[in-house]
């Protein structure tokens, strides 16, 4: 699940079975195209009050999964470049040209898929404990 939010799909857990669904925030076809999520969005709509959303981190929270990143990383050299790119303008396009340029992003990517899977857990705990 965590992937796929971060693919900028939505998500959905079915708190009965367990399984859960997913399909692209964003849709865009030609008229005469046929929807190829409709299957699953039918299912959803269907069957709405056996699911709950699982949201994507807000940009917010995503900030500060970047801070995390830059904080505990032992090259301080680096670590120095990325909060002061985190401090000037548009911070995600500076943090992530870094990420980039310096050959930091596989590190980079482990440490946000493991922050967002603990992201989606913490929502389904709270959620499902209801």
């Amino acid at each position: 699940m965590a992937e796929h939010l971060l693919c900028g799909n939505l998500c959905f857990l079915n708190t009965i079975t367990g399984d859960f669904e997913y399909h692209p925030s964003e849709m865009d076809f030609f008229p005469d195209e046929e929807n190829p999520w409709q299957e699953v969005i039918d299912k959803l709509e269907n069957n709405w009050d056996d699911y709950i959303r699982i949201e994507p981190m807000n940009s917010n929270q995503s900030y500060a999964v970047m801070e995390s990143f830059a904080e505990q990383l032992e090259d301080d050299g680096f670590r120095k470049k990325l909060v002061a790119a985190l401090s000037r303008p548009k911070p995600f396009r500076n943090f992530n040209y870094l990420i980039h340029e310096l050959d930091f992003r596989q590190e980079w990517f482990d440490f946000r898929q493991k922050r967002n899977v603990e992201w989606v857990r913490e929502q389904i705990s709270d959620r499902v404990d209801e």
